[in-house]
């Protein structure tokens, strides 16, 4: 593996009982750049993050082989301290979780259980933080209030604040911006592209168009393979495999017969989940679906549902500006 690479994956296989996700990955995660796991839902891409801090270790049934190297050290090691683990590498989920206390209790809290009891210098930490994440002048007049009493778009990037706060070297983003409307989303977006001087970054995302705005790097998965990896602008301009051109194009569908489309547009989740799941219902076993909705919020809690029911997300694609595809095969 290349020396500047700062993870170093080799032979990574993960299962969830029988069912093999990850299929023999081995690629590198360049130091200091923002690298983008992109393909469909379903490939494998949240489930090597996962592995990365260890959170994989959490979901029952699940098994990692291989090695994952982090500045020297196979974070898979039965002999590794999992927290240390975790707190070198920061997470951003797709989905808010802000600490049920207040603004600065949030950020304070890692730097307090790391022995930093000092109240001036949790001060400084806390403002630091804030002010890296793009929310200091947004609360600094009201750190003491409770934090679930701050937007989604605000709670996501406390969330951001709270996890530079233990000092990780990493940040790994589960589909950051999914959840949050368009201008949360940029600001986000805009945090990630100056934090990438000081950290490395991974960001799985659905979206091909947020991968092309923030990535260095891509490593593209398909099926728990993986299928191409290197600089984004050759992948993104010149890819080598003909997967991740038609994934990039939208086009690797276009041989599938859609059995059945629904607009869903205007509705929000969970009515986009009921609407899709009745209009599975209907069709035969194996038949294919296409479903158009605009909620962000439904670009990956459908396909998530749709897979903890059986089916098969085949794809999810942005469009336009607002509205999203979803193909899914009902369950065989």
């Amino acid at each position: 593996m290349n020396n500047l690479n700062h993870i170093s994956i080799e032979k990574v296989n993960a299962f969830y009982g029988d069912n093999q996700v990850l299929k023999d990955v081995t690629v590198g995660f360049p130091r200091k750049q923002i690298t983008a796991i992109i393909g469909p839902s379903g490939c494998g891409k949240s489930t090597l993050l996962k592995c990365f801090n260890r959170l994989i270790d959490l979901t029952e049934g699940a098994s990692v082989s291989g090695k994952i190297i982090v500045d020297g050290m196979d974070v898979l090691s039965g002999n590794i301290d999992v927290t240390d683990v975790r707190r070198k590498m920061g997470l951003l989920p797709q989905k808010p979780n802000p600490l049920p206390m207040s603004i600065y209790d949030n950020i304070a809290y890692g730097p307090k259980l790391h022995g930093k009891p000092d109240k001036k210098e949790l001060d400084e930490i806390v403002e630091k933080y804030l002010k890296i994440a793009g929310l200091w002048d947004e609360v600094k007049d009201r750190l003491k209030s409770s934090a679930n009493k701050l937007s989604i778009g605000q709670q996501q990037r406390l969330c951001l604040a709270r996890g530079l706060a233990v000092e990780p070297e990493i940040i790994l983003c589960d589909e950051p911006t999914s959840a949050l409307d368009p201008v949360s989303s940029q600001h986000i977006e805009q945090q990630l592209l100056k934090l990438k001087k000081d950290y490395t970054i991974v960001i799985v995302t659905h979206n091909i168009h947020q991968a092309m705005r923030l990535a260095d790097y891509v490593v593209h998965l398909y099926l728990g393979e993986l299928v191409e990896h290197g600089a984004a602008n050759e992948v993104f301009e010149n890819p080598k495999e003909e997967r991740t051109r038609a994934y990039i194009n939208g086009t690797f569908l276009t041989e599938l017969k859609i059995d059945s489309e629904i607009n869903l547009k205007g509705n929000v989740c969970p009515f986009n989940f009921v609407y899709a799941k009745q209009a599975l219902h209907a069709l035969e076993k194996g038949k294919i679906l296409k479903l158009i909705v605009d909620d962000p919020l439904a670009v990956t809690e459908v396909p998530r549902g749709m897979e903890a029911d059986g089916h098969e997300v085949l794809s999810v694609k942005q469009i336009n500006k607002t509205d999203w595809e979803i193909v899914i095969q009902k369950e065989r």
